[in-house]
Protein backbone atom coordinates (compact mmCIF):
# COMPACT_ATOMS: atom_id res chain seq x y z
CA UNK A 1 0.00 0.00 0.00
CA UNK A 2 1.41 3.43 -1.29
CA UNK A 3 1.94 5.76 1.88
CA UNK A 4 1.17 9.66 1.45
CA UNK A 5 3.13 11.90 2.74
CA UNK A 6 2.48 15.36 4.43
CA UNK A 7 3.36 17.22 1.36
CA UNK A 8 1.33 14.60 -1.08
CA UNK A 9 -1.77 15.41 1.11
CA UNK A 10 -1.60 19.36 0.60
CA UNK A 11 -0.75 18.70 -3.21
CA UNK A 12 -3.47 16.60 -3.87
CA UNK A 13 -5.75 19.25 -2.35
CA UNK A 14 -4.13 21.92 -4.15
CA UNK A 15 -4.74 19.94 -7.69
CA UNK A 16 -8.12 18.93 -6.74
CA UNK A 17 -9.06 22.96 -5.59
CA UNK A 18 -7.38 23.93 -8.84
CA UNK A 19 -9.43 21.27 -10.58
CA UNK A 20 -12.40 22.49 -9.29
CA UNK A 21 -11.32 26.24 -9.94
CA UNK A 22 -9.01 27.49 -12.47
CA UNK A 23 -7.60 30.78 -10.75
CA UNK A 24 -7.85 31.34 -7.00
CA UNK A 25 -8.74 34.62 -7.93
CA UNK A 26 -12.45 35.27 -8.12
CA UNK A 27 -13.81 38.79 -8.80
CA UNK A 28 -16.88 40.67 -10.68
CA UNK A 29 -17.31 43.93 -12.12
CA UNK A 30 -20.25 45.67 -12.99
CA UNK A 31 -20.34 48.70 -15.09
CA UNK A 32 -21.35 51.48 -15.66
CA UNK A 33 -20.66 52.82 -11.77
CA UNK A 34 -22.07 55.61 -10.61
CA UNK A 35 -24.09 56.66 -13.35
CA UNK A 36 -27.01 58.96 -13.27
CA UNK A 37 -30.43 58.69 -15.47
CA UNK A 38 -34.01 60.36 -16.05
CA UNK A 39 -36.58 58.75 -13.51
CA UNK A 40 -38.87 56.52 -15.56
CA UNK A 41 -35.51 55.88 -17.71
CA UNK A 42 -33.73 52.28 -17.88
CA UNK A 43 -30.48 51.73 -17.21
CA UNK A 44 -28.34 48.47 -18.74
CA UNK A 45 -25.20 46.76 -16.35
CA UNK A 46 -23.13 44.18 -17.25
CA UNK A 47 -21.77 41.76 -15.13
CA UNK A 48 -18.22 40.81 -15.98
CA UNK A 49 -16.25 38.19 -13.72
CA UNK A 50 -12.92 36.72 -13.47
CA UNK A 51 -11.02 33.35 -12.25
CA UNK A 52 -14.21 31.50 -12.31
CA UNK A 53 -13.28 27.74 -13.48
CA UNK A 54 -15.28 25.18 -15.06
CA UNK A 55 -15.82 26.15 -18.45
CA UNK A 56 -19.24 23.64 -18.60
CA UNK A 57 -20.39 25.01 -15.69
CA UNK A 58 -23.75 26.92 -15.88
CA UNK A 59 -23.61 30.52 -13.71
CA UNK A 60 -26.37 32.25 -11.51
CA UNK A 61 -26.37 36.33 -11.16
CA UNK A 62 -28.29 37.08 -8.60
CA UNK A 63 -29.13 40.84 -8.40
CA UNK A 64 -30.36 42.97 -5.10
CA UNK A 65 -31.80 46.77 -5.82
CA UNK A 66 -32.27 48.76 -3.00
CA UNK A 67 -33.16 52.79 -2.70
CA UNK A 68 -34.78 53.90 0.59
CA UNK A 69 -37.44 56.32 -0.52
CA UNK A 70 -37.87 55.32 -3.71
CA UNK A 71 -39.48 52.44 -5.85
CA UNK A 72 -37.27 49.57 -6.41
CA UNK A 73 -37.50 47.94 -9.88
CA UNK A 74 -38.60 44.35 -10.17
CA UNK A 75 -35.94 41.72 -10.27
CA UNK A 76 -35.40 38.53 -11.11
CA UNK A 77 -34.56 36.01 -8.67
CA UNK A 78 -31.84 34.76 -10.93
CA UNK A 79 -30.66 35.32 -14.27
CA UNK A 80 -28.75 31.95 -15.31
CA UNK A 81 -25.73 32.18 -17.74
CA UNK A 82 -24.74 28.56 -19.43
CA UNK A 83 -22.14 27.31 -20.58
CA UNK A 84 -19.04 28.67 -18.40
CA UNK A 85 -20.26 32.46 -19.81
CA UNK A 86 -18.10 34.73 -18.00
CA UNK A 87 -20.40 38.19 -18.31
CA UNK A 88 -23.73 38.78 -18.45
CA UNK A 89 -25.86 42.01 -19.07
CA UNK A 90 -29.61 42.99 -17.59
CA UNK A 91 -31.45 45.85 -18.20
CA UNK A 92 -33.79 47.66 -15.20
CA UNK A 93 -36.57 50.62 -15.39
CA UNK A 94 -35.86 53.02 -12.30
CA UNK A 95 -39.79 54.59 -11.67
CA UNK A 96 -39.41 57.14 -9.17
CA UNK A 97 -36.05 59.69 -8.08
CA UNK A 98 -33.53 58.09 -5.45
CA UNK A 99 -30.33 57.07 -5.09
CA UNK A 100 -30.09 53.38 -5.90
CA UNK A 101 -27.40 50.31 -5.14
CA UNK A 102 -27.44 47.65 -7.46
CA UNK A 103 -25.62 44.71 -6.22
CA UNK A 104 -24.93 40.89 -8.06
CA UNK A 105 -23.59 38.21 -6.77
CA UNK A 106 -22.84 35.13 -8.51
CA UNK A 107 -22.89 31.39 -7.91
CA UNK A 108 -21.53 28.50 -9.86
CA UNK A 109 -24.14 25.37 -10.57
CA UNK A 110 -21.99 22.63 -9.93
CA UNK A 111 -21.20 23.57 -6.22
CA UNK A 112 -23.84 26.05 -5.23
CA UNK A 113 -21.48 28.20 -3.60
CA UNK A 114 -21.11 32.03 -4.15
CA UNK A 115 -17.69 32.63 -5.45
CA UNK A 116 -17.54 36.47 -6.36
CA UNK A 117 -19.99 39.81 -5.75
CA UNK A 118 -20.32 43.33 -6.97
CA UNK A 119 -22.54 46.37 -6.64
CA UNK A 120 -22.60 50.02 -8.07
CA UNK A 121 -24.95 53.46 -7.43
CA UNK A 122 -26.81 54.94 -10.02
CA UNK A 123 -28.88 58.57 -9.11
CA UNK A 124 -32.18 58.66 -10.70
CA UNK A 125 -32.78 62.47 -11.08
CA UNK A 126 -36.83 63.77 -10.56
CA UNK A 127 -37.63 65.72 -13.72
CA UNK A 128 -38.00 69.10 -12.82
CA UNK A 129 -41.83 70.50 -13.15
CA UNK A 130 -40.73 73.55 -15.13
CA UNK A 131 -37.95 75.35 -17.02
CA UNK A 132 -35.14 76.03 -14.83
CA UNK A 133 -32.32 77.47 -17.62
CA UNK A 134 -32.73 79.85 -20.58
CA UNK A 135 -30.68 80.71 -23.58
CA UNK A 136 -30.45 83.32 -26.72
CA UNK A 137 -30.86 80.51 -29.29
CA UNK A 138 -31.41 80.71 -33.24
CA UNK A 139 -28.09 82.42 -33.55
CA UNK A 140 -29.73 84.96 -31.20
CA UNK A 141 -33.12 85.56 -32.63
CA UNK A 142 -34.87 84.10 -30.02
CA UNK A 143 -34.68 83.85 -26.15
CA UNK A 144 -36.07 80.22 -25.60
CA UNK A 145 -35.95 77.63 -22.10
CA UNK A 146 -34.83 74.64 -21.67
CA UNK A 147 -35.41 72.03 -18.56
CA UNK A 148 -32.32 70.26 -17.35
CA UNK A 149 -31.31 68.35 -14.40
CA UNK A 150 -27.89 66.29 -13.41
CA UNK A 151 -26.34 67.09 -16.55
CA UNK A 152 -29.13 65.63 -18.11
CA UNK A 153 -31.57 67.04 -21.05
CA UNK A 154 -35.23 66.97 -20.67
CA UNK A 155 -36.46 69.35 -23.52
CA UNK A 156 -35.70 72.13 -24.67
CA UNK A 157 -35.57 74.74 -26.49
CA UNK A 158 -38.66 76.23 -26.54
CA UNK A 159 -39.02 79.98 -28.33
CA UNK A 160 -40.35 82.39 -25.56
CA UNK A 161 -39.22 86.14 -26.84
CA UNK A 162 -38.22 87.59 -30.00
CA UNK A 163 -35.77 89.83 -28.06
CA UNK A 164 -36.01 92.49 -31.44
CA UNK A 165 -39.12 91.78 -32.89
CA UNK A 166 -38.84 94.46 -35.70
CA UNK A 167 -35.62 94.50 -36.18
CA UNK A 168 -32.93 92.11 -37.63
CA UNK A 169 -30.51 92.61 -34.50
CA UNK A 170 -29.67 89.99 -32.51
CA UNK A 171 -28.79 89.33 -29.09
CA UNK A 172 -25.45 87.27 -27.46
CA UNK A 173 -25.86 88.45 -23.51
CA UNK A 174 -28.56 87.31 -21.47
CA UNK A 175 -30.08 87.84 -17.62
CA UNK A 176 -32.22 86.33 -15.53
CA UNK A 177 -33.64 87.63 -12.54
CA UNK A 178 -35.83 86.41 -9.40
CA UNK A 179 -37.47 89.49 -9.00
CA UNK A 180 -40.67 89.87 -8.13
CA UNK A 181 -40.94 86.28 -7.89
CA UNK A 182 -38.82 83.49 -9.33
CA UNK A 183 -41.54 82.17 -11.80
CA UNK A 184 -42.18 85.40 -12.62
CA UNK A 185 -38.76 86.94 -13.15
CA UNK A 186 -37.63 89.59 -15.79
CA UNK A 187 -35.49 88.85 -18.71
CA UNK A 188 -32.52 91.48 -19.36
CA UNK A 189 -30.40 91.73 -22.24
CA UNK A 190 -28.04 93.48 -24.83
CA UNK A 191 -28.28 93.95 -28.45
CA UNK A 192 -25.60 92.10 -30.54
CA UNK A 193 -24.12 95.60 -32.11
CA UNK A 194 -20.23 95.16 -30.50
CA UNK A 195 -19.06 96.31 -33.75
CA UNK A 196 -18.52 99.72 -34.57
CA UNK A 197 -20.38 100.69 -31.01
CA UNK A 198 -17.05 102.36 -29.61
CA UNK A 199 -17.98 101.23 -25.73
CA UNK A 200 -21.75 102.25 -26.26
CA UNK A 201 -23.73 99.14 -24.13
CA UNK A 202 -27.63 98.87 -24.24
CA UNK A 203 -30.10 97.07 -21.56
CA UNK A 204 -33.25 95.93 -22.72
CA UNK A 205 -35.87 94.73 -20.36
CA UNK A 206 -38.91 92.36 -20.23
CA UNK A 207 -41.60 90.17 -18.27
CA UNK A 208 -41.08 86.94 -18.49
CA UNK A 209 -43.82 86.35 -21.46
CA UNK A 210 -41.71 88.73 -23.11
CA UNK A 211 -44.71 91.73 -22.30
CA UNK A 212 -43.10 95.50 -21.37
CA UNK A 213 -40.17 95.47 -23.67
CA UNK A 214 -38.39 98.18 -22.78
CA UNK A 215 -34.90 99.65 -23.17
CA UNK A 216 -33.92 100.59 -19.78
CA UNK A 217 -30.57 102.29 -19.65
CA UNK A 218 -27.24 102.71 -21.65
CA UNK A 219 -23.49 103.54 -20.99
CA UNK A 220 -20.42 104.19 -22.53
CA UNK A 221 -18.00 101.60 -20.42
CA UNK A 222 -14.51 102.75 -22.52
CA UNK A 223 -15.47 106.46 -22.58
CA UNK A 224 -12.86 108.50 -24.23
CA UNK A 225 -11.01 105.32 -25.73
CA UNK A 226 -13.44 105.11 -28.49
CA UNK A 227 -12.52 101.32 -29.10
CA UNK A 228 -15.06 98.43 -29.99
CA UNK A 229 -15.89 96.30 -27.35
CA UNK A 230 -15.10 92.34 -28.34
CA UNK A 231 -16.34 91.00 -25.60
CA UNK A 232 -19.76 91.74 -23.65
CA UNK A 233 -21.72 90.24 -21.15
CA UNK A 234 -24.71 90.04 -19.35
CA UNK A 235 -25.74 88.21 -15.39
CA UNK A 236 -28.00 89.35 -12.24
CA UNK A 237 -27.12 88.03 -8.84
CA UNK A 238 -29.38 87.37 -5.94
CA UNK A 239 -30.10 90.58 -5.13
CA UNK A 240 -31.08 91.52 -8.51
CA UNK A 241 -28.39 93.81 -9.62
CA UNK A 242 -27.53 93.18 -13.27
CA UNK A 243 -23.82 93.11 -14.22
CA UNK A 244 -22.32 93.81 -17.73
CA UNK A 245 -18.92 92.55 -18.07
CA UNK A 246 -16.87 94.23 -20.83
CA UNK A 247 -13.21 93.65 -22.67
CA UNK A 248 -11.64 95.40 -25.67
CA UNK A 249 -8.58 93.24 -25.71
CA UNK A 250 -6.83 94.97 -23.47
CA UNK A 251 -8.90 95.76 -20.57
CA UNK A 252 -11.72 94.12 -18.76
CA UNK A 253 -14.80 96.60 -17.38
CA UNK A 254 -17.50 96.22 -15.05
CA UNK A 255 -20.66 98.15 -14.62
CA UNK A 256 -23.63 97.56 -12.92
CA UNK A 257 -27.15 98.46 -13.03
CA UNK A 258 -30.51 97.74 -9.76
CA UNK A 259 -32.91 95.97 -11.99
CA UNK A 260 -36.49 97.72 -11.14
CA UNK A 261 -38.62 95.13 -13.52
CA UNK A 262 -39.00 96.81 -17.02
CA UNK A 263 -38.04 100.28 -15.72
CA UNK A 264 -35.23 102.61 -16.65
CA UNK A 265 -32.11 102.51 -14.69
CA UNK A 266 -28.90 104.45 -14.54
CA UNK A 267 -26.15 102.09 -15.58
CA UNK A 268 -22.76 103.46 -13.49
CA UNK A 269 -19.61 101.87 -13.45
CA UNK A 270 -18.14 99.65 -11.07
CA UNK A 271 -14.35 99.34 -12.05
CA UNK A 272 -12.77 100.99 -15.74
CA UNK A 273 -9.45 98.68 -15.33
CA UNK A 274 -10.58 94.46 -13.88
CA UNK A 275 -7.54 93.35 -12.50
CA UNK A 276 -6.59 89.53 -13.46
CA UNK A 277 -4.56 87.09 -11.48
CA UNK A 278 -3.73 84.14 -13.98
CA UNK A 279 -4.92 85.10 -17.19
CA UNK A 280 -5.36 88.70 -19.62
CA UNK A 281 -7.42 90.64 -21.00
CA UNK A 282 -6.68 88.46 -24.46
CA UNK A 283 -8.42 85.52 -23.19
CA UNK A 284 -12.01 87.10 -22.51
CA UNK A 285 -13.25 86.90 -26.82
CA UNK A 286 -16.02 84.72 -25.84
CA UNK A 287 -17.51 84.14 -22.72
CA UNK A 288 -20.15 84.78 -20.24
CA UNK A 289 -20.75 85.58 -16.24
CA UNK A 290 -23.21 83.76 -13.41
CA UNK A 291 -23.54 84.17 -9.84
CA UNK A 292 -23.77 82.39 -6.48
CA UNK A 293 -25.71 83.34 -3.39
CA UNK A 294 -22.92 85.09 -1.64
CA UNK A 295 -22.62 87.68 -4.81
CA UNK A 296 -19.36 85.88 -6.19
CA UNK A 297 -18.87 86.36 -9.84
CA UNK A 298 -17.68 83.26 -11.77
CA UNK A 299 -16.74 84.51 -15.50
CA UNK A 300 -16.27 82.20 -18.09
CA UNK A 301 -13.46 83.26 -20.97
CA UNK A 302 -12.18 81.85 -24.22
CA UNK A 303 -10.35 83.21 -26.93
CA UNK A 304 -10.84 80.14 -29.52
CA UNK A 305 -7.64 78.03 -27.85
CA UNK A 306 -8.31 77.59 -24.49
CA UNK A 307 -10.94 78.06 -21.90
CA UNK A 308 -10.84 79.42 -18.57
CA UNK A 309 -13.48 80.20 -15.50
CA UNK A 310 -12.29 82.83 -12.98
CA UNK A 311 -14.00 84.27 -9.95
CA UNK A 312 -13.93 87.44 -7.63
CA UNK A 313 -16.29 89.65 -6.06
CA UNK A 314 -17.22 93.08 -6.99
CA UNK A 315 -15.35 95.42 -5.19
CA UNK A 316 -15.63 98.98 -6.70
CA UNK A 317 -12.28 100.05 -8.19
CA UNK A 318 -10.60 97.36 -6.36
CA UNK A 319 -12.42 94.61 -8.11
CA UNK A 320 -10.08 91.51 -9.13
CA UNK A 321 -10.78 88.22 -10.59
CA UNK A 322 -8.61 85.14 -10.15
CA UNK A 323 -8.03 82.46 -12.75
CA UNK A 324 -9.19 79.12 -11.23
CA UNK A 325 -9.92 76.43 -13.72
CA UNK A 326 -9.01 75.64 -17.37
CA UNK A 327 -12.06 73.43 -18.61
CA UNK A 328 -10.95 70.23 -19.93
CA UNK A 329 -13.02 67.81 -22.07
CA UNK A 330 -14.05 64.18 -20.77
CA UNK A 331 -11.02 62.43 -20.78
CA UNK A 332 -8.83 65.24 -20.05
CA UNK A 333 -8.43 66.85 -23.13
CA UNK A 334 -7.88 70.61 -23.78
CA UNK A 335 -11.60 72.02 -24.13
CA UNK A 336 -11.62 74.56 -27.66
CA UNK A 337 -15.26 75.09 -28.00
CA UNK A 338 -16.16 78.84 -28.05
CA UNK A 339 -18.03 78.91 -25.68
CA UNK A 340 -21.08 81.45 -25.10
CA UNK A 341 -22.80 81.65 -21.99
CA UNK A 342 -22.56 79.81 -18.49
CA UNK A 343 -25.08 79.35 -15.65
CA UNK A 344 -25.62 77.72 -12.77
CA UNK A 345 -28.00 75.00 -11.46
CA UNK A 346 -29.32 74.63 -7.76
CA UNK A 347 -26.52 72.20 -7.05
CA UNK A 348 -23.94 74.50 -7.60
CA UNK A 349 -22.81 72.45 -11.24
CA UNK A 350 -22.50 74.78 -14.14
CA UNK A 351 -24.03 74.60 -18.06
CA UNK A 352 -22.23 75.91 -20.76
CA UNK A 353 -23.62 76.97 -24.03
CA UNK A 354 -21.21 76.96 -26.58
CA UNK A 355 -21.12 76.90 -30.74
CA UNK A 356 -22.30 72.93 -31.07
CA UNK A 357 -24.57 72.42 -27.80
CA UNK A 358 -24.78 72.41 -24.46
CA UNK A 359 -22.31 71.28 -21.88
CA UNK A 360 -21.96 70.44 -17.93
CA UNK A 361 -19.70 71.01 -15.16
CA UNK A 362 -20.31 68.64 -12.58
CA UNK A 363 -19.21 70.33 -9.20
CA UNK A 364 -18.23 67.01 -7.85
CA UNK A 365 -15.77 66.39 -10.96
CA UNK A 366 -13.77 69.77 -9.56
CA UNK A 367 -9.78 68.43 -10.43
CA UNK A 368 -8.39 70.69 -7.50
CA UNK A 369 -5.05 70.34 -7.68
CA UNK A 370 -4.63 70.25 -11.53
CA UNK A 371 -6.59 73.09 -11.70
CA UNK A 372 -8.94 71.89 -14.10
CA UNK A 373 -13.38 70.70 -14.50
CA UNK A 374 -14.56 68.70 -16.99
CA UNK A 375 -17.26 69.87 -19.16
CA UNK A 376 -19.32 67.25 -20.59
CA UNK A 377 -21.95 67.58 -23.44
CA UNK A 378 -25.67 67.26 -22.83
CA UNK A 379 -27.06 68.15 -26.08
CA UNK A 380 -25.88 68.87 -29.53
CA UNK A 381 -27.82 71.94 -30.41
CA UNK A 382 -26.69 74.52 -32.77
CA UNK A 383 -27.35 78.32 -32.67
CA UNK A 384 -27.01 78.68 -28.97
CA UNK A 385 -25.70 82.10 -27.64
CA UNK A 386 -25.95 83.30 -23.96
CA UNK A 387 -27.28 80.67 -20.56
CA UNK A 388 -29.53 82.54 -17.92
CA UNK A 389 -30.82 80.95 -15.16
CA UNK A 390 -32.47 83.02 -11.75
CA UNK A 391 -30.90 80.42 -9.16
CA UNK A 392 -28.09 81.66 -7.13
CA UNK A 393 -26.37 78.06 -4.83
CA UNK A 394 -25.12 78.78 -2.05
CA UNK A 395 -22.85 75.11 -2.59
CA UNK A 396 -21.13 76.15 -5.12
CA UNK A 397 -17.71 74.54 -6.95
CA UNK A 398 -15.69 75.03 -2.82
CA UNK A 399 -12.57 74.17 -2.44
CA UNK A 400 -13.34 71.40 -0.25
CA UNK A 401 -16.22 68.88 -1.13
CA UNK A 402 -17.93 67.58 2.14
CA UNK A 403 -19.31 64.11 1.53
CA UNK A 404 -20.24 63.51 5.25
CA UNK A 405 -20.11 65.05 8.91
CA UNK A 406 -21.03 62.81 11.45
CA UNK A 407 -20.94 62.39 15.69
CA UNK A 408 -21.98 59.82 18.20
CA UNK A 409 -21.56 60.30 22.02
CA UNK A 410 -19.70 57.24 23.39
CA UNK A 411 -19.28 57.62 27.26
CA UNK A 412 -17.97 60.83 28.01
CA UNK A 413 -16.41 61.76 24.88
CA UNK A 414 -18.20 63.06 21.40
CA UNK A 415 -16.66 61.11 17.81
CA UNK A 416 -16.60 63.18 15.20
CA UNK A 417 -15.73 62.14 11.92
CA UNK A 418 -16.03 63.77 8.38
CA UNK A 419 -14.79 62.64 4.88
CA UNK A 420 -13.81 65.24 2.30
CA UNK A 421 -12.37 64.90 -1.03
CA UNK A 422 -11.53 67.16 -3.99
CA UNK A 423 -9.44 69.89 -1.89
CA UNK A 424 -8.42 72.87 -3.55
CA UNK A 425 -6.66 75.95 -2.49
CA UNK A 426 -7.45 74.79 0.96
CA UNK A 427 -6.32 75.99 4.48
CA UNK A 428 -7.64 74.10 7.42
CA UNK A 429 -11.03 72.77 9.29
CA UNK A 430 -12.37 74.28 12.51
CA UNK A 431 -14.39 72.42 14.85
CA UNK A 432 -16.99 74.14 16.65
CA UNK A 433 -18.74 73.46 19.51
CA UNK A 434 -22.59 75.44 20.80
CA UNK A 435 -24.44 75.42 24.06
CA UNK A 436 -27.70 76.86 22.00
CA UNK A 437 -27.02 76.00 18.18
CA UNK A 438 -26.64 79.98 17.60
CA UNK A 439 -23.46 80.64 19.10
CA UNK A 440 -20.65 78.65 18.21
CA UNK A 441 -16.59 78.35 19.36
CA UNK A 442 -13.64 76.75 17.47
CA UNK A 443 -12.25 74.03 19.90
CA UNK A 444 -9.93 72.39 17.18
CA UNK A 445 -8.17 73.21 14.34
CA UNK A 446 -6.77 70.60 11.60
CA UNK A 447 -4.93 70.39 8.24
CA UNK A 448 -5.85 68.89 5.47
CA UNK A 449 -3.75 65.47 5.26
CA UNK A 450 -2.88 63.18 2.25
CA UNK A 451 -3.35 63.18 -1.66
CA UNK A 452 -5.91 66.02 -1.84
CA UNK A 453 -7.50 64.97 -4.95
CA UNK A 454 -8.25 62.12 -3.47
CA UNK A 455 -11.41 60.89 -0.22
CA UNK A 456 -9.92 61.67 3.23
CA UNK A 457 -11.23 60.43 5.98
CA UNK A 458 -11.14 63.27 9.66
CA UNK A 459 -11.84 62.74 12.90
CA UNK A 460 -11.66 64.06 16.51
CA UNK A 461 -12.63 63.24 20.12
CA UNK A 462 -14.16 65.67 22.02
CA UNK A 463 -13.96 64.79 26.14
CA UNK A 464 -17.01 66.21 27.94
CA UNK A 465 -16.48 64.58 31.06
CA UNK A 466 -16.43 67.84 32.37
CA UNK A 467 -19.98 68.51 31.51
CA UNK A 468 -21.54 66.33 34.55
CA UNK A 469 -24.31 63.85 33.61
CA UNK A 470 -26.86 65.41 31.49
CA UNK A 471 -25.91 68.01 28.25
CA UNK A 472 -27.12 69.49 24.81
CA UNK A 473 -24.33 70.48 22.88
CA UNK A 474 -24.01 71.14 18.88
CA UNK A 475 -21.69 70.61 16.15
CA UNK A 476 -20.40 72.14 13.21
CA UNK A 477 -17.40 72.26 10.92
CA UNK A 478 -15.93 75.54 9.16
CA UNK A 479 -14.10 74.96 6.24
CA UNK A 480 -11.57 77.57 5.36
CA UNK A 481 -9.92 78.57 2.27
CA UNK A 482 -6.27 80.12 1.72
CA UNK A 483 -7.83 83.12 0.67
CA UNK A 484 -10.32 83.62 3.71
CA UNK A 485 -13.02 82.44 2.22
CA UNK A 486 -14.70 79.60 4.22
CA UNK A 487 -18.03 77.76 4.11
CA UNK A 488 -19.79 75.26 6.84
CA UNK A 489 -20.86 71.80 7.79
CA UNK A 490 -24.34 70.80 8.75
CA UNK A 491 -25.03 71.32 12.66
CA UNK A 492 -25.10 67.79 14.35
CA UNK A 493 -26.38 67.69 18.35
CA UNK A 494 -25.13 65.67 20.84
CA UNK A 495 -27.34 64.97 23.87
CA UNK A 496 -26.75 63.14 27.23
CA UNK A 497 -29.94 62.73 29.54
CA UNK A 498 -30.33 59.02 30.33
CA UNK A 499 -33.16 58.29 28.21
CA UNK A 500 -34.27 55.92 25.48
CA UNK A 501 -34.58 57.20 21.99
CA UNK A 502 -35.98 60.70 21.86
CA UNK A 503 -35.70 64.56 21.55
CA UNK A 504 -35.54 63.63 17.61
CA UNK A 505 -34.52 66.81 15.68
CA UNK A 506 -34.24 67.52 11.78
CA UNK A 507 -31.56 70.27 11.80
CA UNK A 508 -32.64 72.81 10.09
CA UNK A 509 -36.37 72.79 10.15
CA UNK A 510 -37.81 74.04 8.12
CA UNK A 511 -35.37 72.66 5.71
CA UNK A 512 -34.58 74.14 2.07
CA UNK A 513 -34.27 71.94 -0.81
CA UNK A 514 -30.76 71.97 -2.41
CA UNK A 515 -29.47 72.37 1.67
CA UNK A 516 -28.14 69.67 3.96
CA UNK A 517 -30.56 67.67 6.57
CA UNK A 518 -29.17 66.28 10.04
CA UNK A 519 -31.24 64.10 11.90
CA UNK A 520 -30.16 64.34 15.75
CA UNK A 521 -31.27 61.91 18.30
CA UNK A 522 -30.69 59.92 21.80
CA UNK A 523 -30.18 56.21 21.89
CA UNK A 524 -30.27 54.09 24.88
CA UNK A 525 -28.24 51.41 22.98
CA UNK A 526 -26.52 50.36 19.84
CA UNK A 527 -29.11 49.33 17.61
CA UNK A 528 -30.34 49.34 13.52
CA UNK A 529 -33.20 52.08 13.43
CA UNK A 530 -35.59 52.56 10.70
CA UNK A 531 -36.64 56.05 9.37
CA UNK A 532 -39.29 56.73 7.38
CA UNK A 533 -41.23 59.89 6.21
CA UNK A 534 -44.43 60.23 5.47
CA UNK A 535 -46.67 63.02 4.31
CA UNK A 536 -49.65 64.25 5.74
CA UNK A 537 -51.90 61.92 3.88
CA UNK A 538 -50.19 59.13 5.88
CA UNK A 539 -47.75 57.68 2.74
CA UNK A 540 -44.63 57.28 2.85
CA UNK A 541 -42.31 58.99 0.82
CA UNK A 542 -39.11 58.39 2.02
CA UNK A 543 -37.38 55.33 3.72
CA UNK A 544 -33.38 54.98 5.33
CA UNK A 545 -31.45 52.37 7.60
CA UNK A 546 -28.98 53.55 9.70
CA UNK A 547 -26.74 51.55 12.55
CA UNK A 548 -26.39 53.93 15.59
CA UNK A 549 -24.67 53.94 18.78
CA UNK A 550 -25.64 54.20 22.32
CA UNK A 551 -25.76 57.95 23.15
CA UNK A 552 -26.64 61.09 20.57
CA UNK A 553 -26.13 60.16 17.34
CA UNK A 554 -25.93 62.40 14.20
CA UNK A 555 -27.19 61.43 10.54
CA UNK A 556 -27.95 62.54 7.07
CA UNK A 557 -31.48 62.61 5.92
CA UNK A 558 -30.91 61.18 2.33
CA UNK A 559 -32.30 62.02 -0.74
CA UNK A 560 -34.82 64.22 0.51
CA UNK A 561 -34.06 66.63 -2.46
CA UNK A 562 -36.74 64.73 -4.19
CA UNK A 563 -39.25 65.36 -2.01
CA UNK A 564 -41.97 68.52 -2.78
CA UNK A 565 -42.24 71.52 -0.49
CA UNK A 566 -44.75 71.46 2.57
CA UNK A 567 -45.40 69.21 5.90
CA UNK A 568 -43.75 65.75 6.95
CA UNK A 569 -43.61 63.54 9.68
CA UNK A 570 -40.71 61.18 10.25
CA UNK A 571 -40.80 58.15 12.03
CA UNK A 572 -38.27 56.41 14.07
CA UNK A 573 -38.45 52.40 14.44
CA UNK A 574 -35.70 50.86 16.98
CA UNK A 575 -37.95 47.43 16.85
CA UNK A 576 -38.81 48.11 20.01
CA UNK A 577 -40.00 51.96 20.34
CA UNK A 578 -41.09 54.03 17.50
CA UNK A 579 -40.54 57.97 18.04
CA UNK A 580 -41.43 60.87 15.66
CA UNK A 581 -41.42 64.73 14.58
CA UNK A 582 -42.68 67.00 12.08
CA UNK A 583 -40.36 68.92 9.75
CA UNK A 584 -41.47 71.33 6.67
CA UNK A 585 -39.65 71.69 3.31
CA UNK A 586 -39.32 75.30 2.25
CA UNK A 587 -40.12 76.14 -1.20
Amino acid sequence: MKKFTFKGIIAFFLLFAFSQNESFSQTATITPANSVILAGSSQNFTVVTTGLGGNNDNRTFAYTITGPGATIPATPTSIICTNGCNSQSHSFQFPTAGTYTVAVTVTQTQNGSAVASTSTSITVAGIPSSPNLWATSSNGNQISNFTVTNGLYVNGPTNIIDPFPSTTETTAALGRSDKPTAANGYFYWLPNNYSGNAGLVQVYASDATGGSRTLIGSLDVNGASGTDLGFVRLGMDANGVGWILAADNSTVYLAKFISNLANPVPITMEDASVALTGGTALTFFNGDICFSATGTMYALANNGATTQIFIGNPNGSSTSLTKKWDLVSPGGGVFNVNVNGVAFDLFGSLYVSTADGLYYINAAKVNGPAGTVECALVRAQLGLQDLASNVFPSTILLPVKLISFTGTLNGSTTNLNWVTESIQNFSHFEVERSADGVNFTSIVSKNATGDLSSRATYTHGDNMSSFGANYVFYYRLKMVDLDGKFSYSNVILVRKDGKAISDIKVIPNPLIRGSIATISFEASERATVNLNVLDMSGRSVLRQQNNVDAGTNSVPLNNFATLQPGTYILQMNDGVNVQTTKFIIAK
